[in-house]
């Protein structure tokens, strides 16, 4: 029940609607509202779960009991820090949960980017400013930031925690039939009231909301034994005690323990090389150069730039089995006779530097870095540099292309026209669209101011924010003189599809003779194939990988401005 969000334009606190954090694996566990159950009296002070995606770790989240609440930290690769406090025992029909989120790669000294309590009593939800650390939550709050519709005896649910999902399943009544009756939850991310109903047969208890069950195991004496999402390959193992190799794993914001390879597919025309660059800014890129195999150099070479977020070489989206833009590229631009680099962000995988400081012109240096170190390879072809941006690196390509005119070529892959203050309030009105579809003009407007305030509140501590709200692409635009491609989905509801025709036109008017415009039916923002758009349906498309369409399309382009030919 993870739904994957692209950062953004699915940055966690550029989606933030009525001031709750839309993470880039938001949506999530849909589970039930605590009532009336087994005590938790029995329950072990505390355990780590390991959240697995197919043969991947994909976090760690530890939960301990303590001063009447279950406190929970959850940190996900690539994704922001998240921990939960849920205040247990309280009088019946109220729930009051507190949210701190810290960007992806920030430090244990820093501060959080938000901090929110949520609370439902009686048949309304509320959104509080949170007190200052120490301060009773029950006490502490003043007048709440937003009120929102529930339903007498519904609770918050933290999305993205299977643990948290576990305790209000567990304090759930179990019946003696195949379901309990209809349950209520609001999500924590979305503020959006959702029925669900619960299963069991033999040890397993399950959870279906919206046609998506989740699994859980528990002991006798009600420990969580283990958790899944079998729809998306999701598993959580339990582990109690303290185990020393997790600390680890946990510092390291949950790096995968199972090594992801690299290497170049069996049978591949192009070898896949692992590389270390070293900026002027003092810390080091990892990634990988593949080149074409049996073929005499120098080599044409394609850069990817990884969209907002903390990203991978492969651009990889947790939640999202199988989706993989950058290794697709890779592998089809090898086949052409193209070589790529494609790199982790800095302070991700195997890169060093601090992400979470980062700002768009921080990485646009690191691709000027990464174009630097191609220069001084004797199999590269200088003159055949390329740079390739989906959203986010939609925008930095130009910044770069801008400064270097010996560029052969730079395609833009559903990056930006507007600036991100207008990128982001689009999301916010569509998201708050979708979530309450029949809720009064007056009332969708009142949310979206809220989800305003909080932005503002956020941009004050992060300066990638301040610079993304600010930027507005179309001057860089009109002083690049190197070819460009602008291939766009159709169905896109990140980077609406008008932006194409609006880059396109700046590009021009600046002088630039020589740009091509792409817009790809029923495609969205992740170039796979759907009809829709919406962020929260991606994973749950049946062909979650980009389109041949649309790897095809850039293939062709990228061949003949670089003079490429097939192995």
């Amino acid at each position: 029940m993870f739904r994957p969000f692209r950062r953004p334009f699915t940055n966690p606190v550029v989606l933030a609607i009525i001031g709750l954090l839309l993470l880039a694996i938001g949506g999530g566990l849909l589970l039930a509202q605590p009532t009336s159950g087994p005590s938790l009296a029995n329950a072990a002070p505390g355990y780590t779960m390991l959240y697995v995606l197919g043969n991947d770790t994909l976090g760690v989240e530890r939960v301990e009991r303590s001063d009447g609440a279950l406190v929970g930290d959850l940190r996900l690769r690539g994704q922001p820090r998240i921990r939960w406090t849920q205040l247990l025992n309280e009088a019946g029909g109220t729930s009051t949960l507190l949210i701190e989120a810290w960007r992806p790669g920030a430090n244990d000294s820093e501060a959080a980017m938000q901090r929110l309590v949520l609370r439902v009593q009686g048949d309304s939800a509320y959104v509080h400013a949170a007190p200052p650390a120490g301060a009773s939550l029950q006490s502490s709050l003043g007048a709440p930031q937003a009120t929102l519709p529930s339903r007498t005896g519904a609770s918050w649910l933290v999305n993205q925690s299977l643990s948290h999902a576990a305790y209000t399943l567990r304090r759930q009544p179990r019946g003696s039939g195949t379901a309990v009756d209809t349950a209520w939850v609001m999500l924590a991310a979305g503020a959006q009231l959702t029925p669900m109903s619960i299963g069991h047969r033999g040890d397993t208890s399950t959870v279906t909301v919206a046609g998506l069950t989740s699994q859980y195991i528990f002991s006798e004496n009600g420990e969580l034994l283990q958790s899944a999402v079998p729809a998306q390959n999701l598993r959580g193992y339990v582990i109690r005690g303290v185990a020393g190799g997790l600390d680890a794993l946990f510092g390291r914001f949950a790096a995968p323990d199972v090594a992801v390879s690299y290497d170049a597919p069996e049978g591949a025309p192009y070898r896949a090389e692992s590389v270390r660059i070293t900026t002027p800014m003092g810390h080091t890129l990892a990634g990988t150069l593949t080149t074409p195999r049996n073929a005499a150099g120098p080599f044409p070479v394609a850069v990817t730039i990884s969209g907002s977020g903390a990203q991978d070489r492969d651009a990889a989206l947790a939640g999202i089995e199988g989706y993989r833009l950058f290794r697709d590229i890779a592998d089809t631009l090898g086949r052409r006779g193209i070589a790529v680099l494609r790199l982790d962000d800095r302070g991700v995988g195997e890169s060093t530097g601090n992400f979470a400081t980062a700002t768009s012109r921080d990485f646009a240096q690191d691709v000027q870095s990464a174009l630097g170190w191609l220069r001084n390879r004797s199999d590269v072809d200088a003159s055949r540099l390329a740079l390739i941006g989906h959203s986010e690196g939609g925008l930095i390509a130009p910044l770069v292309a801008s400064t270097d005119s010996t560029l052969a070529a730079i395609a833009l892959l559903a990056g930006p026209a507007y600036t991100g203050a207008r990128v982001i309030a689009f999301q916010q009105r569509s998201a708050i669209a979708q979530l309450y579809p029949s809720s009064a003009g007056a009332a969708r407007d009142s949310m979206f101011k809220v989800a305003q305030q909080q932005l503002d509140s956020t941009a004050q501590r992060s300066p990638w924010l301040q610079e993304f709200i600010r930027y507005d692409p179309i001057p860089t635009a009109r002083v690049v003189r190197v070819p460009v491609l602008v291939l766009q989905g159709e169905t896109d509801q990140q980077v609406t599809a008008e932006q194409a025709d609006t880059l396109a036109a700046a590009f021009s008017s600046g002088g630039n003779a020589d740009v091509t415009v792409r817009v790809l039916p029923a495609t969205n923002h992740l170039f796979q194939r759907d009809p829709s758009g919406v962020p929260a349906g991606y994973a749950k498309l049946p062909d979650r990988r980009p389109t041949k369409e649309a790897l095809g399309v850039l293939a062709d382009w990228l061949a003949l401005k670089l003079k490429a030919e097939r192995p």
